[in-house]
């Protein structure tokens, strides 16, 4: 059943992100065409599927084992597409194991000459583009399921931290280190809940209210700035769809 719902809600979302026609759009008056994935060229029915997505379904492995058991998790590889269509500067941005991530980029690298670069104003340019591979065991838990247990604990570990702050009887020394306990558990349930939805603004909200606990400045402007792309992602969906693409691995 799990597996059918998968099935159908990933059409649903992929029909939604992965439009892939050569369009333009306006950036800083400039007229930009995204990096276009040309190797193959596929007609589906009733959901039209990004063509890279198309290639990382066939050509990404469904039985990947990790110590005996399946990784789910959905792994965001960003690299750049350069002027002669070319692909360099491999960057996993949100990673599951190095085993899966590796095998996302190395499937990317295999499409090399597959691509037509991007153009600012007619020129070839060299671009950014993010993909995302998402690898599902549906004998589990939707993803969605998955994160919102992580949410709701982390959330609890965070209030923990707050009361344990505000709590008079406990010496200060004390008050802060097991506030600070707390505040490091709750970090923890946020990136586990990252590996599953990368893109989601309130998991980035809640890890830059951790670090600012924690006093750890850098990371909390770098959480902050980070739920502001996300969420001008979702206020600008049409820029998020030429630029990021969604496959889905169902492990057998």
């Amino acid at each position: 059943m799990k597996k059918m719902s998968v099935i159908i809600g990933m059409c649903f979302l992929v029909l939604g992100l992965m439009a892939q026609n050569k369009k333009t759009f306006m950036l800083d008056d400039q007229q930009v065409v995204p990096p276009k994935f040309v190797g193959e060229v596929v007609n589906e029915p009733v959901v039209e599927t990004s063509p890279i997505c198309c290639f990382l379904q066939k050509n990404l492995p469904n039985d990947k084992r990790i110590n005996g058991s399946l990784t789910e998790g959905t792994v965001a590889i960003e690299f750049t597409v350069n002027k002669d269509g070319s692909l360099t500067n491999f960057v996993v941005v949100n990673g599951v194991s190095f085993d899966l991530d590796q095998s996302v980029i190395d499937c990317i690298k295999d499409s090399e000459g597959m691509w037509q670069p991007g153009e600012v104003n007619g020129r070839p340019s060299a671009m950014e583009k993010r993909i995302y591979v998402r690898f599902d065991n549906p004998d589990n838990a939707p993803f969605e399921e998955i994160v919102r247990n992580h949410y709701y604990t982390a959330i609890k570990h965070f209030t923990k931290g707050q009361n344990f702050e505000n709590n008079k009887l406990i010496e200060k020394n004390k008050q802060e280190r097991k506030a600070h306990r707390m505040y490091k558990h709750s970090l923890a349930q946020l990136n586990d809940a990252m590996v599953y939805l990368p893109n989601d603004p309130s998991l980035a909200f809640w890890k830059a209210k951790n670090y600012e606990q924690l006093r750890m400045d850098e990371q909390m402007i770098e959480m902050l700035e980070l739920r502001r792309e996300l969420l001008s992602m979702r206020a600008d969906e049409q820029k998020l769809k030429e630029y990021n693409n969604l496959a889905v691995i169902s492990f057998k």
